[in-house]
C-alpha cells in the first residue's frame, strides 16, 4: 500500500511538474519520503548505465542517451542533471507502471558521486562510466579520497567500468572490476607542463611515489607514469587521436567524427560516450557518425550579440576549480583581438557559505596580460578582486560591482568581446542585466 501511494503521489507531482516546467527532483523526493524502499520495489527491465565523475557527467550522459536513441533504442534518463536520489527516482517512477514495472532498452543515469551509495543501495548498474575525479566542492566533498570511498561502497564487483585512462585517479578505482579504458593521445592543445594550479595526482595512487608526465591535456589529465612502481597510463580500448583543433575533427579507433565544442575535456567526454555506446552494442562507426550531429546544451555555452558587440557565456560548475580552468582556456583560445571578462561569484548556493578559498585553486594568472578588463561581480566581488590583483591584474583593469543588477555600468566601460564566466545558478541574473 505504501509503494502504491508513493507511486501515485510521485506521478501526480511529475505530471504537474511537466505542465509547469518544474519538479525534476521533487516527485522522486516525495515518493521516497512515503516509501524509503522505493528503489528496491521497482521491477527494472533493461541495461542500466550510470555516469559519474567530478566534471562532465551531464554532457556525457546526455551524449550516451543521444547515441542510443538515434540508433533506435528506447532510453530512460535524467537528462536535466537531476543526479541525486530524487532525480533518479523521478526518472523511474514517471515511466513505471503502478506495480513498479518499468521497461526500456537502456537506462542512462547521471549520478552524483557522494549519493551513489544511496542510489545503488537496492539496485546496481550494469555499467559505470567515470569521466574524471578532481577536488570538487571541498566544503561538501572534502578530499577526492572520500569520493573514491563512496564509489567503492556503492559499486558491486559485477559492474563493468568504462574509465578515463588519462586520469590516474579514476583509472585506478575498483581494481577487481572488469573494465575498459578510453583516452586521448597528445594533441596540438596539450602541453608539456601543467598549466593549472589544481593538480591532484602529483603522487602515485598506488605507492605514493612521484608521478611523471609525458604531456598534459589539462590539470592532472594526460600521459603519466609512476617513477617508483609500474603504475602508468593503461592501454586504451577506445583511442581518440588526430585532433584538428580548428575544425573539431578527430578519430576514435580510426573512425572519423567531429564536434563543435573543441575543448579537450569535451573531446574526452565525447570519447567516453562513444566508448560506452560501443560497449552497449552500437557499432563504433555508427556511434561516431551519430555523435557528430550532437549539439552541446545551450545552457552551458552560448554566443550572442548585444550593443553591437560579441558576447559569450561559459558556465562552470560551482566551487570547481578545474571546471573554471576550462572556461579560462576557452577564453584564451578565442582569436578576438580585445577581450573583457565578467565573473560572477556569490555565496555558495543553497548553504550560503562565504568560503572563497576555492578561487585560489583557479589559474587566473593565465588571463593576466590577455584580457583588457576583468569585472568582479556578485556578493564576493571584493574577494574576487583581491584574487585578481594577486593573479597579476593591474588595479585599473579590475572593475568591481557587488550587485549583479548594477553591473551594466561596469560593462559599458569595456569594449572588447565580453566573456561571461559564472555558474549555472547565477547565469540568468547576469544575462538579464546584459540583455536589458
Amino acid at each position: 500500500m505504501r509503494f502504491f501511494l508513493a507511486m501515485l503521489t510521485g506521478k501526480m507531482i511529475s505530471f504537474i511538474g511537466k505542465l509547469t516546467g518544474r519538479g525534476s527532483n521533487l516527485p522522486g523526493e516525495i515518493a521516497l519520503k512515503i516509501d524509503k524502499d522505493l528503489f528496491k520495489k521497482f521491477k527494472i527491465e533493461g541495461v542500466i548505465i550510470a555516469v559519474t565523475g567530478s566534471n562532465g557527467k551531464t554532457s556525457t550522459a546526455n551524449m550516451i542517451s543521444y547515441i542510443l536513441e538515434n540508433n533506435h533504442k528506447t532510453v530512460i534518463n535524467n537528462a536535466k542533471g537531476s543526479n541525486l536520489t530524487g532525480g533518479v527516482a523521478t526518472s523511474l517512477l514517471s515511466k513505471a507502471k503502478m506495480n513498479g514495472k518499468v521497461k526500456a532498452d537502456y537506462y542512462v543515469f547521471e549520478v552524483d558521486e557522494r549519493y551513489s551509495p544511496l542510489i545503488f543501495k537496492d539496485f546496481q548498474p550494469d555499467y559505470l562510466v567515470v569521466t574524471n575525479l578532481f577536488r570538487d566542492q571541498l566544503t561538501r566533498n572534502g578530499n577526492v579520497d572520500i569520493i573514491i570511498e563512496k564509489l567503492t561502497q556503492a559499486i558491486g564487483k559485477n559492474v563493468k567500468l568504462v574509465l578515463n585512462g588519462n586520469d590516474p585517479i579514476s583509472s585506478s578505482i575498483l581494481p577487481e572490476n572488469e573494465r575498459v579504458y578510453y583516452g586521448l593521445k597528445k594533441t596540438p592543445l596539450s602541453s608539456d607542463v601543467s598549466l593549472n594550479i589544481t593538480h591532484d595526482a602529483k603522487v602515485c595512487p598506488k605507492c605514493y611515489g612521484k608521478m611523471a608526465y609525458e604531456y598534459y591535456h589539462y590539470n592532472h589529465i594526460g600521459q603519466y607514469r609512476c617513477t617508483h612502481c609500474s603504475f602508468e597510463t593503461p592501454s586504451f580500448a577506445y583511442t581518440a587521436d588526430q585532433l584538428n583543433a580548428e575544425s573539431g575533427q578527430f578519430e576514435i579507433n580510426h573512425q572519423p567524427l567531429s564536434t563543435s565544442y573543441k575543448a579537450l575535456f569535451n573531446i574526452l567526454n565525447t570519447t567516453a560516450a562513444v566508448a560506452m555506446s560501443a560497449e552497449a552494442g552500437i557499432p563504433l562507426a555508427d556511434a561516431c557518425a551519430t555523435i557528430s550531429k550532437f549539439t552541446i546544451m545551450k545552457q552551458r555555452y552560448e554566443e550572442f550579440e548585444f550593443d553591437g558587440r560579441k558576447a559569450l557565456m561559459i558556465l562552470s560548475k560551482n566551487q570547481n576549480p578545474v571546471s573554471f580552468d576550462q572556461s579560462i582556456s576557452y577564453v584564451l583560445d578565442l582569436k578576438d583581438e580585445k577581450k573583457d571578462v565578467i565573473i560572477v561569484v556569490n555565496n555558495i548556493n543553497h548553504t550560503f557559505e562565504k568560503d572563497t578559498t576555492w578561487l585560489y585553486d583557479i589559474s587566473f594568472e593565465r588571463l593576466a596580460n590577455h584580457v583588457e578588463h576583468v569585472i568582479c561581480c556578485g556578493e564576493r566581488a571584493y574577494d574576487l578582486a583581491v584574487r585578481m590583483k594577486l593573479a597579476g591584474f593591474r588595479e585599473e583593469q579590475i572593475l568591481i560591482e557587488p550587485k549583479v543588477s548594477d553591473s551594466k555600468s561596469c560593462v559599458d566601460q569595456t569594449s572588447g568581446t565580453l566573456c561571461i564566466l559564472t555558474e549555472l545558478y547565477d547565469a540568468n541574473s547576469i544575462l538579464k542585466v546584459i540583455r536589458g
